[in-house]
């Protein structure tokens, strides 16, 4: 009697299976390359849970097949290939508005940003005049790049209040109050002439911080934007956090005490009366006796360590570290980030916020903290806004 083969040849069935395994391995690179940009091979591994081998087999694979490059790189002091997505022809571009600012930056579906373009404005437009303005920077951006304009197919777009997801909405009228009762998501698809979708900068600061910078994609990062407001974005294993109202992370409105300044959302003793960069600009401006202070005097100040800058940095810097050590009791993060127009003035803001955060939290839920600068400058927000639109276009 003839003995049943035990060879090992594949059946039909065993190649689907090794097919349908490939194809979500690749989907899992593809997706780690579109969160967070170019990547080693070695934190293409850690970001997706593949082996070493296996990363590198596929990336050699989409190699051949043109639809990643990668470069030699030193990376933690070893040399290591550098993978990148190639870019398609499409083209999304990202506005942050500001209360007083906008601007605009473009990216390829590879990341790469370029087109930056500023504007002042008024801090009473109302939408369809700030969309407008927009608009306008947009075709200069177009025509200073010879760009075809049907390859820009999404817009993210940045605001400093909370909005509603869908419609785009300011759902806390007090703090952006003639812009609460617009849909905003249609008002700006509409002037600007293609899909919009629209987010609170300070969320955006954060995916920032992870499709651009070098921030890790696990663990939990807390990014700080202190402006004329104070709003926190919240990452947690590189999806940042969002609330079904919209409302989220306005923690310069968190009462620290009672009494002090009428705060504009109505109460009398929260952050932004402490620590926003209207009350430190404010506080230089009474102390220089120079209605005309501005930020830049202050961001001057701290670089020549002023002691009258030192000292305003300090009290204000105390007053964030308060509420930063109620987030790190509640979150235990693994980064902060303190970014928005205050940042450049760098260490004596910074060390102010770290010194009371650590001396008031528990000691465990900052022990493995890392608090740094943003490395973004004022581009922070926008490029938040540009990885918004990334995302809703590959579908991240």
């Amino acid at each position: 009697m003839g003995r049943a083969k035990t060879g090992t040849t594949p059946t039909s069935k065993d190649t689907g299976s090794q097919r349908a395994l490939r194809t979500l391995n690749t989907n899992k690179i593809f997706d780690a390359l579109t969160r967070h940009g170019a990547q080693t091979q070695a934190n293409l591994a850690r970001l997706t849970g593949l082996s070493a081998g296996t990363v590198s087999n596929i990336v050699r694979e989409l190699v051949d097949e043109g639809r990643v490059t990668t470069e030699s790189v030193v990376a933690s002091g070893r040399r290591s290939a550098l993978v990148s997505l190639v870019p398609d022809p499409r083209i999304v571009l990202g506005l942050d508005v500001g209360r007083s600012h906008m601007r605009i930056l473009a990216s390829d579906t590879s990341h790469r940003t370029f087109g930056r373009q500023d504007l002042q404005v008024g801090a009473d437009l109302n939408p369809h005049e700030t969309f407008t303005l927009a608009r306008g920077m947009v075709d200069r951006l177009i025509q200073e790049h010879d760009i075809d304009e049907s390859k820009i197919v999404q817009v993210g777009i940045a605001v400093p209040a909370s909005a509603a997801p869908q419609s785009g909405r300011v759902v806390q009228g007090s703090v952006l109050p003639h812009w609460a009762s617009y849909d905003l998501a249609s008002i700006s698809a509409e002037i600007l002439g293609r899909p919009t979708v629209l987010e609170n900068d300070a969320s955006l600061g954060a995916l920032a911080q992870l499709t651009y910078g070098s921030r890790p994609a696990s663990g939990t990062v807390i990014y700080i934007k202190v402006a004329s407001g104070i709003g926190i974005g919240i990452a947690i294993n590189g999806t940042v956090y969002r609330s079904t109202s919209g409302l989220s992370g306005e923690i310069g409105h968190i009462q620290l005490f009672d009494g002090g300044d009428v705060c504009y959302c109505g109460n009398r003793g929260c952050l932004e009366t402490l620590a926003s960069s209207r009350r430190i600009v404010s506080d230089l401006a009474h102390v220089r006796r120079n209605p005309k202070t501005s930020l830049d005097d202050v961001i001057k100040g701290a670089q020549q360590h002023d002691p009258a800058v030192r000292r305003i940095l300090a009290e204000s810097g105390s007053a964030l570290g308060r509420v930063v050590a109620t987030l790190a009791n509640i979150f235990g993060p693994d980064v902060i980030v303190l970014g928005g127009p205050l940042a450049p003035a760098g260490q004596d803001f910074l060390d102010p916020v770290v010194h009371t955060a650590r001396q008031q939290a528990l000691p465990a839920a900052l022990a493995e903290t890392t608090f740094v600068l943003s490395e973004f400058g004022d581009e922070d927000e926008v490029r938040g806004a540009c990885a918004l639109a990334l995302h809703h276009l590959l579908g991240s």
